[in-house]
């Protein structure tokens, strides 16, 4: 590859092309001080020292001193793919906040996919972002409980109750949750539970807070969705309020 293609690379990150050649002329000596690479490259120093400096505060070189010497180092290209992947996985975690931010500034309505082992996560961070005071949901426990690991969802429950959300479970009574109080104890965890017909069995878990939908699939098409609606989200609680109603206590 080319140092124009590097170049080229590295300006796609954000850096204009002025920062990158110092970028890819001080990796290549390795350390150099602000001088040799102002003389490498037939800039002042004063600019050097200015772009060293921007180039140090976003991440791409750190300073070394040696006595009154000091000198810049370039972040080594496997240190740089480490740092671009956090950013992609801080990205990933965000991504429902930006999602959401958009949202508010406009009344349509949007569905997220969520795939992949952590994909119920999406939806239960969700709830604790979005959900004012409650949340409802229909629920086969013991599904549930296969979609998420079990120590995340202690942690989230207590998380949940610190926040002070509520919650009304109707869940199917055949799959009931591991006898943990954790999952099953009402009013210490800010729970109603409520359990459905026996004939009535459920596939998938859905949540309803706000203007959205949660639904967290089988552990087998391992998939998660959530749904910003609002009429959607009112028609899904009227539904659940009727269930509530014939909903019977265990």
């Amino acid at each position: 590859m080319t140092n124009a293609s590097l170049t080229a690379w590295l300006v796609s990150t954000g850096l204009d092309e002025q920062r990158a050649s110092i970028y890819l002329a001080s990796l290549a000596r390795g350390e150099a001080t602000a001088s040799e690479l102002a003389n490498d490259l037939k800039m002042t120093r004063t600019t050097m020292y200015d772009n060293l400096r921007i180039l140090e505060e976003r991440g791409y070189a750190r300073t070394v001193r040696h006595g009154k010497r000091k000198t810049f180092i370039a972040l080594q290209p496997k240190d740089l793919a480490r740092r671009i992947d956090e950013q992609r996985d801080r990205l990933k975690d965000l991504f429902p906040d930006f999602v959401a931010l958009a949202a508010g500034s406009s009344p349509s309505s949007f569905v997220q996919t969520f795939a992949g082992q952590y994909a119920s996560r999406e939806v239960f961070e969700d709830i604790l972002r979005h959900a004012d005071g409650e949340y409802a949901y229909f629920s086969a426990p013991g599904e549930t409980l296969r979609t998420v690991d079990r120590k995340y969802m202690e942690a989230w429950v207590k998380r949940r109750v610190t926040k002070k959300i509520k919650s009304r479970s109707l869940r199917v009574k055949a799959k009931v949750a591991p006898s943990i109080p954790l999952f099953t104890a009402e009013a210490p965890y800010l729970r109603q539970i409520r359990y459905l017909p026996a004939y009535v069995d459920l596939k998938c878990s859905m949540y309803l807070y706000g203007n959205r939908i949660g639904i967290i699939s089988t552990s087998r098409e391992g998939a998660a969705y959530i749904i910003n609606s609002p009429d959607y989200a009112f028609s899904m609680k009227q539904l659940f309020e009727f269930l509530w109603g014939l909903g019977v206590r265990g």
